[in-house]
């Protein structure tokens, strides 16, 4: 029975171990940011150059503000700050007291810019706990982009390789790591920029040495940095090399993204299966966007990238792509997103899948929206049997929204879009309000849709009995609506 026991703990401590070794917390208090609902991101396709939220939580009215999620290694997390965006390197089971910066509210017309960058902000952080990874990166940056940016000219007009190897080794010296360490991986990948230009006239070389036997490293800043300038619109040039003959003979029949795979893979530089799905990934994006390809075709093949590619991390950046090529045309998944009620609850997307969903983007402070607000106070209870509203508030201040709909007694759904700039973004929203129809399957009908007073009654009506008719003939229907009085 002892020796049960014993066993029972052990694994007991194991499973524990395990658990804590992904998880990741930050806290701090920062009374400038009370009562907001702040959002945890990390880079999650480095080819897009897309977002992904690990977490939302709500800052205390105290100031107070705790969260725990999971990276699987060293990751660069980011949180958006109003007009800034906040940074920091984080490591599997540590605990970081951040300090946040001074608030700077983001200003309406940055709201609706799609080009607008916010400030980024190295988060301070108080204890020494994580600071050794992230001083050690900010130093070298520092450093070595200097360095860079003072002799790439005169490197690249006199083809004078012995300065830049002359620059890693005076970096390397200032900043030792060992071989294998994180630290050195992110010195080595960070040099390619140098190593491409010496070795610019070799660059079968730079992609054996850097890539082919390599594994790759999906968290890493610059691996990805190396990797998006090493194989930037590879297609053209490598449909045009001795070795690539083979990938531009069946080019124009290829209907499979594991054949075009294959065809790489007879080239010993893409022997790495990982390594050439991503490769192959990406030179389909840049082909999209350059116009001498069928996007049709390029879409197609994305999508089989999704089904075919081995590795799971390869299969959502394809996901992530195929998405964003096809994001927003009406009968495809409109895009996911997590936010938080005003009462601070997190709610999905697809949490309203089986009704349809009347979508749409607003602000309280808003003439318009709150003129829209009387005529959805209508439709929630005319519609309620067959259509959900979801309003995504983008007010500044939660609170305040969360008052002015109880004060008006809204039944509505009601999200806080959380200073996440990402929601957005996937909605092309530039103005408020602005709305999109969903289906009972999640896929978009409308895009965008009629406003409440912009004949969206009978649009509705004419939708949802088409969408019923089809229905009707693979199920027989379970229960009268408003269409049958």
């Amino acid at each position: 029975m002892r020796y049960i026991i014993v066993f029972f703990l052990f694994a007991v401590a194991q499973w524990v171990g395990a658990e804590r070794i992904d998880s990741v917390t930050i806290y701090g208090n920062a009374p400038e940011y009370a009562s907001m609902n702040l959002t945890v991101q990390y880079q999650s396709n480095y080819i897009t150059r897309d977002f992904k939220d690990l977490r939302t939580f709500r800052v205390q009215k105290t100031g107070d503000f705790s969260v725990s999620f999971e990276v699987k290694d060293v990751t660069r997390i980011y949180i958006n700050l109003g007009e800034m965006q906040g940074h920091l390197l984080v490591e599997p089971g540590q605990a970081y007291n951040v300090v946040l910066p001074h608030y700077k509210p983001l200003r309406e017309e940055n709201k609706m810019n799609p080009f607008f960058m916010p400030e980024p902000v190295l988060l301070g952080v108080k204890d020494n706990s994580g600071v050794d990874i992230n001083r050690n990166v900010q130093n070298f940056d520092l450093y070595y982009n200097q360095k860079f940016a003072d002799n790439i000219k005169k490197i690249v007009l006199t083809n004078n390789k012995k300065l830049a190897y002359q620059i890693i080794e005076e970096s390397e010296e200032q900043f030792p790591a060992s071989e294998d360490s994180w630290f050195q991986k992110y010195k080595n990948y960070s040099y390619i920029n140098l190593r491409n230009f010496i070795d610019s006239s070799n660059k079968r070389k730079l992609i054996d040495e850097n890539f082919s036997n390599k594994p790759v490293q999906y968290t890493l800043d610059p691996y990805w940095d190396a990797f998006n300038q090493v194989f930037s619109n590879f297609f053209y040039s490598y449909f045009n090399s001795k070795q690539g003959e083979n990938v531009k003979a069946i080019w124009p029949n290829v209907e499979s993204f594991d054949s075009l795979a294959v065809a790489f893979g007879k080239d010993s530089l893409f022997y790495n299966r990982t390594l050439t799905e991503l490769v192959v990934i990406k030179g389909l994006y840049d082909s999209f966007y350059s116009g001498n390809y069928n996007k049709e075709k390029i879409i197609t093949l994305m999508k089989r990238a999704t089904e075919e590619c081995e590795g799971e991390e390869n299969k959502e950046i394809a996901g992530n792509i195929f998405h964003k090529f096809t994001k927003l045309r009406v009968g495809v998944l409109a895009p996911g997103f997590t936010l938080t009620t005003l009462s601070g609850k997190s709610r999905e997307l697809k949490d309203f899948n089986g009704k349809f969903i009347y979508l749409n983007f607003a602000n309280t402070e808003n003439f318009a929206c709150k003129k829209d607000f009387q005529i959805l106070s209508q439709f929630a209870e005319m519609y309620k049997r067959d259509m959900v509203i979801v309003t995504v508030l983008t007010d500044e201040d939660p609170d305040k929204a969360y008052e002015f709909v109880r004060k008006n007694k809204y039944k509505w759904t009601f999200l806080h879009f959380s200073h996440n700039a990402k929601v957005l973004l996937d909605y092309d929203i530039k103005a408020f309000p602005t709305y999109y129809l969903i289906d009972p399957e999640g896929n978009l009908v409308f895009a965008p849709a009629p406003a409440p007073e912009e004949n969206f009654a009978p649009m509705f009506s004419e939708t949802y009995n088409e969408w019923r008719y089809k229905k009707m003939r693979k199920d027989k229907p379970k229960a009268r609506t408003i269409y049958d009085l």
